[in-house]
């Protein structure tokens, strides 16, 4: 006898992936599950914060599920603003995402801090410049 699966249901909504530019640093601001179906989004994101050449901010304070495919796509996107004398700081304070990362010892290759204040004070930015969100039109820096 064969037991009738039910999937999970799944939500239209069920993450989000946003870009606040400030200027000085860019926000990707993600929510919920963050699984398969947002790798694409969340890489291409990432790279297109990445190519402004300035530090960047992976808000991951309203994330409920991340898949590891999004801890590759936060390792690789590190390296990546490394090499180009930028940061990635990783914002969150949500179990389902630090418990990954410390066992895989990927804290030590990025700073995990609770949240964006935080992020923004390890970077030297004040919390009160206005975000600006904007994610179909960012532009590289000319500078």
């Amino acid at each position: 006898m064969m037991s009738e699966f039910t999937p999970y249901p799944r939500s239209r909504d069920a993450f989000t992936v946003e870009v606040a530019d400030r200027g000085d640093v860019v926000i990707v601001e993600t929510t919920g599950e963050l699984d398969l179906a947002a790798d694409p989004l969340l890489g291409a994101t990432l790279a297109q914060a990445e190519a402004l050449g300035r530090p960047v901010v992976a808000d991951l304070t309203a994330v409920s599920f991340c898949a590891s495919c999004i801890l590759g796509q936060l390792a690789a996107a590190a390296t990546r603003l490394s090499a180009a004398g930028q940061e990635l700081v990783v914002a969150t304070e949500a179990y389902v995402v630090r418990r990954p990362l410390s066992l895989l010892g990927m804290d030590r290759y990025f700073t995990v801090v609770p949240d964006v204040p935080a992020a923004l004070a390890h970077l030297g930015r004040s919390a009160a410049a206005p975000a600006t969100p904007e994610p179909s039109r960012l532009e590289p820096d000319p500078n």
